[in-house]
């Protein structure tokens, strides 16, 4: 499932959300991080921070509209949300125009802030486009008051088959330098029934985490291990469907001994798709 908002504790629809995400150990979109602990993706983290967002103009428009991937000012990632974690979601909406949403919003563990999103921008678009109005109205009764816990029961029982953010080929490969890599959606990834039932597409949260992989792979020369602290200047500028051929390149614009800035642009069909930086830190939690 790709609905990531377990519970909406506080609501002003149109203004400000506080939810919540429990992170399970057979999540599909954990892995292991360098001390050997299940955490969630920090992509995810910003993706239910997204959805909580979502949740509180489609509220507020009576489900007539809905936000989709635009506009990602700043991703900060400052920590992590391990297995058994209850991460709070707290969504502000800076303001909502005809065509587009603006918000920021943090993700905390304990008090303490694991991921920060500033400058965001959503484009409001026909909610039939992409989901069945009445099935979102029903998710979102059971997620305001009590909670989902049917579908989190389920999720914290299912062993999930973990999702493979690995591009499917490297065209090129210059260590510490450039790589360019391709991805195509089959179109029978799971997640594709939810993002979107109407219109299947990739998600930006996924293609970003895919991203800074690709560039944590591209950095690593055998010497210092970088890890991401975070991207800037997000655009998602068509959407992705399955059977189209993603082309990423991403390139080292600087290094040092302790930080690195990558720069990547994605096309489909030779047209832009995404285009972006990437933060490293050889230090983790480095600029945290």
């Amino acid at each position: 499932m790709f609905h990531f908002v377990d519970q909406i504790l506080e609501l002003d629809p149109g203004g400000h959300a506080l939810g919540i995400k429990h992170v399970t150990a057979h999540d599909m979109f954990v892995r292991r991080n360098a001390r050997g602990e299940t955490i969630l993706l920090s992509c995810i983290l910003g993706e239910a921070l997204g959805q909580l967002g979502a949740w509180s103009v489609m509220a507020a428009r009576d489900f007539a509209v809905r936000p989709v991937a635009g506009v990602v000012g700043e991703v900060a990632i400052i920590g992590e949300a391990s297995a058994g974690d209850s991460v709070l979601l707290d969504t502000t909406i800076d303001s909502v125009t005809d065509d587009a949403v603006f918000y920021h919003a943090t993700a905390s563990v304990e008090g303490s802030t694991v991921l920060r999103l500033e400058n965001t921008l959503g484009p409001l678009l026909p909610m039939g486009q992409f989901n069945d109005p009445r099935e979102m109205r029903e998710r979102f009764a059971r997620i305001r008051h009590s909670g989902d816990s049917a579908e989190a029961s389920q999720n914290r029982v299912g062993i999930a088959e973990p999702y493979d953010l690995s591009f499917d080929e490297l065209l090129s490969f210059q260590s510490c330098k450039e790589a360019t890599a391709v991805r195509t959606l089959s179109g029978r990834e799971l997640f594709l029934r939810d993002h979107f039932p109407r219109k299947p597409v990739l998600p930006l949260s996924l293609l970003l985490e895919s991203l800074l992989r690709l560039g944590q792979e591209l950095l690593a020369d055998g010497g210092s291990e970088y890890f991401p602290t975070g991207a800037r200047k997000v655009k998602m500028s068509r959407f992705v469907e399955p059977g189209r051929a993603l082309v990423a390149k991403v390139k080292v614009s600087e290094r040092s001994s302790e930080r690195a800035l990558l720069k990547f642009r994605c096309e489909v069909d030779g047209e832009r798709a995404c285009v972006g930086q990437a933060e490293y830190s050889t230090v983790i939690g480095g600029n945290r």
